[in-house]
This record gives structure tokens, sequence and C-alpha cells, in this order.
């Protein structure tokens, strides 16, 4: 049976390679805050925990220049009675002239691979694999009227108006005590704003995630977790975040903390290089949870502006030592 799920498991990522060269792509903004919650970016990571919990993130990016872009998302994760798990989010992003608007539904099944009391340790949880498929809708809209305004007359924008779609996610997760890791394909059907040119510009964004990391007990109350995340695209769009956490999780008190520091840089050849660094700390007091991070662009455009700040709220329905992804 386990070599069976296993299989499963190694022709999902397979079909997730050979797919991100298959279609075109750009990156999603919502997929950016994954590091408060992995549901963004994995799918198969709505119910992996015993908690539920809703979160709020808004991301406000380079302060300082007018009009600079946010992204805001709700989401929601649940595992329900048994083996499935399900979740939801919605966001909406604004960035110059153009906005996305949309959400995802999900669900989620979770195997598993042992009986947890057997294998008990400080920061264990039973090994499980997950897999998940979403539905997502979402709708891509320019503002040609304004832009005519401030621009002066461009006929190759005058009609581009807006286009709503339905898309599909796909990804799988596995945890084994502190390991884990992931595999997810997002956007699989190819979609094209209706005014553009087919020859010059791309389809409505496809892309990959790769994720892990390990997390380490350092003492009884204290741990560190080293993560790393690969992006990329079909258009050869490839970027790398390496991630180390602390985490101090109390059991005799309700209130816990974290911090983390993520090195951001895009490593695909022939194109502009950049290097964010991003430090962010978070609390949880009894249900609730607060994070704050801060995004430093480390090249040019870091003259201009004074960095990306985003918040995250979150509420669980369970009191939980651990910080849930």
């Amino acid at each position: 049976m386990k070599h069976r799920i296993l299989y499963l498991y190694y022709l999902l990522i397979f079909f997730v390679f050979c797919s991100g060269f298959s279609l075109q792509a750009q990156e999603y903004p919502i997929y950016n805050q994954y590091h408060f919650n992995y549901y963004l970016v994995n799918p198969a990571v709505a119910g992996a925990n015993d908690c539920s919990y809703f979160m709020l993130t808004h991301k406000q990016q380079w302060v300082g220049i007018e009009d600079a872009p946010y992204t805001s998302s709700f989401s929601f994760q649940s595992r329900l009675k048994g083996n499935v798990g399900v979740g939801a989010y919605v966001y909406n992003d604004k960035n110059g002239y153009s906005t996305q608007q949309g959400g995802q539904l999900t669900a989620a099944y979770h195997i598993a691979l042992s009986d947890g009391a057997r294998y008990r340790k400080a920061v264990a949880r039973d090994r499980q694999l997950s897999f998940a498929v979403s539905m997502k809708f979402y709708n891509y809209g320019f503002d040609s009227e304004l832009y005519q305004i401030v621009t002066g007359n461009d006929p190759a924008t005058q009609d581009l108006g807006s286009v709503a779609a339905i898309n599909a996610n796909v990804g799988a997760y596995f945890t084994s005590y502190g390991f884990f890791t992931g595999f997810s394909a997002t956007n699989l059907i190819t979609t094209k704003m209706p005014a553009y040119d087919e020859t010059t510009e791309p389809n409505l964004p496809f892309n990959g995630f790769f994720l892990l990391g390990n997390e380490f007990q350092v003492t009884e109350d204290e741990t560190l977790e080293p993560s790393l995340m690969y992006k990329f695209s079909a258009r050869a769009e490839m970027a790398l975040d390496l991630n180390l956490k602390y985490m101090r999780n109390v059991p005799r008190d309700k209130f816990s903390y974290w911090a983390q520091l993520t090195v951001r840089q895009n490593i695909d050849e022939g194109s502009y290089q950049t290097l964010n660094m991003m430090p962010m700390i978070g609390f949880q007091y009894d249900k609730f949870h607060f994070a704050y991070a801060y995004d430093l662009d480390l090249n040019r455009l870091v003259r201009y502006n004074y960095g990306s700040h985003e918040i995250m709220l979150g509420y669980t329905l369970c009191y939980t030592r651990r910080f849930c992804r």
C-alpha cells in the first residue's frame, strides 16, 4: 500500500515538472505571501494541521512610490472528520492600471503513514502524505479609461477590458516529524486577455513550486526551521527563497513567538537580477496570531522606495502550541 502511495506521489511530481514547460506564465501576486500561509502556494496543505484557522494578509509594496501595488487576501482551512481537508481563499490585487480579484476552493485528502504514538518525538508529527485539487476563479482587468487620461491616446490599450475565468491547481505535501516537502502546479488552464496580441502577450500565469524544510529541536521550547522555496514558470523564470525561522512555543503559557529571515533571489538567466531580504516576526496569544514582515529591495529600486510592508492576522478555532503554516 505504501509503495503504491509513493508511486502516485512521484507521478504527481513528474506531472508538475512536465506541465511547467508546456505553458507560459508570469507570477501571481498572492503567491508571494506564502511565508505566512503555505496553503496559498500548495492546496495540499489545506487540513494538513489538526487546527482550523482563518488568516488575513495585506502587503503594501514600495512605500514612497505613488500608486504602488498592494495585495490583500483572506483564507480559511480546516480538517474535516476523517482524512478530508478543505480550504478557500479570496484576494484583491492592484498594480497600476491593472487589477485582479479572485478566489480558490480546495479539497484535500490526507493519508497517515504512521500511527503517531509509536514514533512520538519532541517536534514530531505523524508521517502524512497529502494530495489536493483546487478550482480557482479570478477576474483580471485593466482601467483603459484612466490610462488614456493619464498618458494620452494609446490605441493598444483602448479595448483591453477584463476577463473572468476558471482555473485549476494541484498539489502534494509530505510531512515526517519535523521534515516537510511539497510540489504544486498552479493555473493549469491556458487563459489570455481577449484583446491581447497572441504573438506578443503572455498567457495569464502558470507557476510551479517546490518547498523543502526541516524543524530541529534546540531546547524543550525552542526550534529552528531552515527551508527553501523554488519557484519556476514555463518562460524559464526562476526564483529561490532561503528561509531560517526561530520559534519559541511555551506549553505552560498561551504566548509564543517566532522570527524569520528570508533572502529571495531570482536565478533565471538573461534577466535583470533582483535580490530581496525580508525579516519578519510573529506572535501568538491564546487563539490569535499576528505577524509583520519588511521586504527590502537590495537592487536599484531601493533608491526610490522604503521597502514593502506586510501584516498577517489569524485566528484558530482551537488552541495549539504550534504555529500554523
